[in-house]
């Protein structure tokens, strides 16, 4: 079936299985340097494994590659970029850097900077950041994701709501007084999800990374997890739902979604979890049940393993940060 185009009935469950994709994604966004150049201009960004660093073109231009590669990629007013896994990287005013005095952009450490605009009206004005996620990325996202990921103002899908987070972006660094970090790292996490769900749409076309997630035979298996978190699933009653053999769903659901059909249920029930941790006052047995454990034991081990923590400590560590959230409201 990959391939064929997707009958109309299935449009709403693909809609869903991104939607719940998306929501397994915990971002937490870093605006901290805002410069305007004029040219001749080069920034190097050095590596940093766990960042996921990006850049924003406010206005004016700028070219874009990764520091062990000669290909550059062209950025217009708008366009936003984003280097998984912190790879090291050059901006510039033009193609080729040979000759530019490279300004260093530091790492998390680095206290914001935010400049203010200058005279010249032939300037770039550039934000730049990082991204950093509690629970990493689902494989689906991290195999595939291209080396730069850009998307650009001008593409079709979610442009317009980029353009209207870009230009909040812009007001905020442009205002007489000091902007304010935590609106910026805020609009920076929006525009974070817009970017994915554009390139989720583009990666489900025939032509995409992601199109072997449109078969039909796929979409019944994630609707059944989704819906149905609490049934003892397995590798065979899953393949049932296919309609295939096991060893031939097994092969099928690691090729599309560069997960087991087991690990990515156990991330759905830990995503379910995380949602009842941190929004109800039910017990850990109680939750345990609902998404499919047979004891808080067994939903303590496999929650640990997902999330890293315990569903306790997690659950403590949600407490904290509201009472610190009202506190500062």
């Amino acid at each position: 079936m990959i391939g064929k185009p997707i009958p109309a009935q299935y449009l709403q469950s693909m809609t869903d299985l991104i939607s719940n994709i998306l929501d397994m994604i915990r971002v937490k966004g870093t605006a901290y340097y805002s410069k305007h150049v004029v040219a001749p201009w080069g920034m190097e960004v050095d590596q940093h494994d766990h960042l996921y660093r990006f850049h924003l073109v406010l206005s004016g231009s700028a070219w874009v590659g990764l520091a062990d590669d000669r290909d550059r990629q062209f950025l217009g007013e708008g366009d936003f970029v984003i280097v998984p896994d912190g790879r090291g990287h050059l901006l510039s005013d033009s193609r080729e850097v040979s000759g530019h005095s490279l300004h260093h952009i530091p790492g998390e450490t680095f206290r914001p900077e935010f400049q203010q605009s200058g005279p010249a009206t032939d300037q770039t004005q550039l934000l730049c950041g990082y991204f950093q996620f509690a629970h990493g990325l689902p494989s689906m996202l991290t195999s595939r994701l291209p080396s730069l990921f850009i998307t650009r103002i001008n593409s079709a899908g979610r442009s317009e709501q980029i353009s209207q987070v870009a230009k909040l972006l812009k007001s905020e660094l442009n205002r007489a007084e000091q902007p304010q970090t935590m609106i910026l790292n805020r609009l920076t996490e929006i525009l974070f999800y817009h970017a994915v769900r554009e390139w989720f749409d583009a990666a489900l076309l025939p032509s995409g990374s992601l199109h072997a997630l449109a078969d039909l035979r796929l979409q019944k298996v994630f609707e059944e997890i989704h819906q149905n978190p609490s049934q003892a699933w397995t590798v065979e009653s899953l393949a049932k739902i296919a309609g295939q053999s096991r060893t031939v769903f097994a092969a099928h659901f690691k090729h599309a979604t560069g997960e087991s059909p087991i690990t990515y249920l156990a991330q759905w029930r830990a995503e379910l979890a995380r949602k009842l941790l941190s929004e109800t006052d039910k017990a850990i047995d109680q939750i345990a049940v609902e998404i499919g454990y047979q004891d808080s034991n067994a939903f303590n081990r496999a929650f640990k393993r997902v999330t890293g923590s315990p569903p306790g400590a997690f659950r403590r560590s949600q407490k904290g940060n509201t009472h610190t959230s009202q506190t500062l409201e």
